[in-house]
């Protein structure tokens, strides 16, 4: 799998924010936006075949009672289990790899609390669940409001210590022979850190914005 840090096309750091599509500019409205999703979710789609097609039947052969009673029974049999598909069609993506790249959007961007750059990362976040198969289509997330607060939902009331630059100019060799230093491999980025990180950027974002509408709010935070 591609890691969250390789970008899905050389164009996505050139965006301009102001010219990011989302599903807000390219539907109607939000019920054509939900329907689109809901038509390209298979699950859903094949309980809502089996109905259409049940009701069919009882069109066609209406005149056996026993048989149209069987098939009545079945479409609530068929409503009833429709529940699960569309109880997971509700869900929100839980995957590790989708976080990770959310949050190396914002720690890379680092957008203020209503800036532009929500949309450009709102952009890239749909465009990598699509293009890893995590969703039916680049639409996941409708405005970029919605992914701003999904990433809020990731880092609200959670404790992070603030990261310190390592810096190896000041050990001296006698310090590095003291022992053999060791590491664990990681082919990605720490979930971990990217949350502390993109918390951090968050934090300050909120006080500049807060600020801005009271110069002394910040000595809340």
């Amino acid at each position: 799998m591609q890691s969250p840090l390789e970008s899905n096309d050389a164009e996505s750091d050139t965006l301009n924010e102001r010219n990011v599509a989302l599903p807000e500019d390219t539907f109607n409205s939000y019920r054509g936006y939900l329907l689109n999703e809901v038509l390209h979710y298979k699950p859903i789609m094949f309980f809502v075949l089996i109905i259409v097609s049940l009701i069919l039947s009882i069109v066609f052969f209406h005149g056996n009672f026993v048989f149209v009673g069987i098939i009545i029974l079945l479409i609530f049999l068929t409503c009833f289990i429709l529940i699960v598909p569309v109880c997971l069609f509700r869900m929100r993506i839980n995957a590790r790899d989708f976080k990770i790249k959310l949050l190396v959007e914002v720690i890379t961007r680092k957008p203020a609390v209503k800036g532009k750059e929500w949309r450009t990362i709102t952009y890239n976040v749909n465009r990598y669940i699509f293009d890893h198969g995590l969703w039916n289509t680049p639409y996941y997330f409708y405005r970029d409001e919605d992914c701003h607060r999904y990433f809020l939902r990731l880092i609200e009331g959670k404790t992070f210590e603030k990261q310190e630059k390592s810096s190896t100019s000041n050990v001296t060799d006698g310090q590095r022979n003291k022992g053999v230093e060791t590491f664990t491999f990681h082919s990605k980025p720490s979930l971990q850190k990217c949350l502390s990180k993109a918390a951090e950027i968050e934090q300050q974002s909120q006080k500049d914005h807060w600020q801005e509408q009271c110069a002394d709010i910040g000595l809340l935070f």
